[in-house]
């Protein structure tokens, strides 16, 4: 029997999880999955730098700089001067982004459910366990090592 390619599956699948996140977003809200992922972080982090916000998203900072760009405009969240550092820019969620970040959790909620559906408690583990286990191996990547080296 072939190895399962998992790299590909993975691939397709963040790809088709990612698009139907956008479209589920698009219709309820007018957002990407990636202003979601923006708004849900500054719930928990209110006040973020540009920086903090563009390692927790995986975003290279212009990237980060047109996504908070485009949220600004549609006044989801807002800049203010860091208190800390007079150069920089704290971010904050305006109203309308605080509403649908709080109302996104139960997308979230039924899309883990939906996924899930058809799974036993204990298979539900194991791919929980299967994809942290993808996140830590890729993460020795960042280190410089090769697949070869691990």
């Amino acid at each position: 029997m072939t190895q399962p390619k998992i790299f590909h599956l993975l691939h397709m699948a963040h790809r088709a999880l990612f698009r139907a996140a956008d479209r589920l977003l698009a219709v309820r809200h007018d957002i990407t999955a990636s202003q979601n992922a923006l708004l849900l972080y500054l719930e928990k982090n209110e006040g973020a730098s540009m920086s903090s916000v563009a390692a927790a998203l995986g975003l290279k900072n212009a990237a980060t700089s047109g996504l908070v760009d485009r949220m600004e405009k549609r006044e989801l969240i807002a800049r203010r001067p860091s208190a800390n550092d007079g150069r920089s820019f704290e971010l904050e969620l305006k109203p309308r982004g605080r509403e649908i970040a709080e109302q996104s959790h139960a997308l979230i909620r039924a899309t883990n459910d939906h996924l899930l559906e058809g799974f036993t408690p204990e298979e539900r583990q194991t791919i929980a366990r299967f994809l942290e286990g993808v996140i830590e191996k890729s993460n020795a990547y960042d280190t410089g090592r090769s697949a070869l080296d691990l």
